[in-house]
């Protein structure tokens, strides 16, 4: 996948670059989860841009700390899970590894080396619906960042979790999910990581 990134970037360079698209949304309910699905639809197999974000659980920050020994030294402990209510019935499902950038201060230090989101909500004609979000490794936030924010920036009394970065999309891999597949209405994405390094390509000839 890094030869494809680079030489797509490379070809950028010399037919002239095409303007990288993104979103910025906060997922709160149904309406931006689905606004989320379309457009990574619309983006498929292009790189884009995305700064997402969400509410974290008011025990979010317990878990952390509770994992907080297992990550010491760069060892990273079991997967961690969570499930964030959304308005209107819809949730969040997060399944990953997090790492601490220094010693766990509650603060910005947390973050998700890598890890899965699944969405699920209700559409109009009230079947549930799952869009899947597979990010890659972030190199302990090298190539992009996925944090939980408890500072004054923070949107959320409880804290916040926000992914953003530059990511080429792809097909992700179906998980062994058996409500997935019985619904069988999902869309489920790769989120592939383009370094930053890779956009010096477009200043070079």
């Amino acid at each position: 996948m890094k030869k494809i990134i680079v030489l797509s970037l490379a070809l950028a360079a010399v037919l002239g670059a095409k303007e990288i698209k993104s979103a910025n949304i906060f997922l709160s309910d149904a309406k931006s989860v689905t606004e989320l699905g379309a457009f990574l639809k619309a983006n498929k197999d292009e790189i884009v841009k995305l700064n997402l974000s969400y509410c974290a659980n008011k025990n979010s920050q317990e878990a952390l700390a509770k994992e907080a020994p297992n990550r010491e030294d760069g060892q990273y402990g079991n997967y961690i899970s969570e499930t964030y209510e959304l308005a209107g019935g819809a949730r969040i499902e997060y399944s990953g590894q997090n790492y601490d950038s220094n010693d766990f201060d509650g603060g910005t230090n947390a973050g998700v080396k890598s890890g899965d989101l699944t969405m699920v909500y209700k559409a109009k004609d009230g079947r549930e619906k799952f869009l899947l979000l597979q990010a890659l490794s972030s190199q302990e936030g090298e190539k992009y960042k996925w944090e939980y924010l408890w500072d004054k920036t923070a949107k959320c009394a409880g804290g916040e979790v926000r992914l953003e970065g530059a990511f080429y999309i792809d097909d992700g891999k179906f998980p062994q999910s058996a409500d997935i597949e019985k619904s069988g209405d999902y869309d489920i994405f790769s989120l592939d990581p383009v370094a930053k390094k890779y956009f010096k390509l477009l200043e070079y000839k």
